[in-house]
């Protein structure tokens, strides 16, 4: 870093489109820091679609909206 950035563990930092915060984790009993995606600024493809998704999920299936859902919600 060209300065001196005071950064703790509770804050994100944004790089383009997604903001991102230090997380401590365990992997293969060695602990270490990870930046993990905490949110999302534009729109999210995959394989050449538009798809719409949570931030945080307690299933990786809860993780992804399903557009018949959105379409019930718009119809309220």
């Amino acid at each position: 870093m060209d300065k001196e950035v005071t950064i703790s563990e509770r804050d994100k930092i944004f790089a383009t489109g997604v903001f991102l915060q230090a997380v401590k984790c365990t992997i293969n009993c060695i602990e270490q820091w990870r930046w993990v995606a905490v949110g999302f600024e534009d729109d999210s493809y995959y394989d050449g679609g538009l798809i719409d998704f949570y931030d945080y999920a307690d299933t990786f299936e809860g993780l992804f909206i399903d557009s018949e859902d959105e379409d019930l919600d718009e119809s309220d």
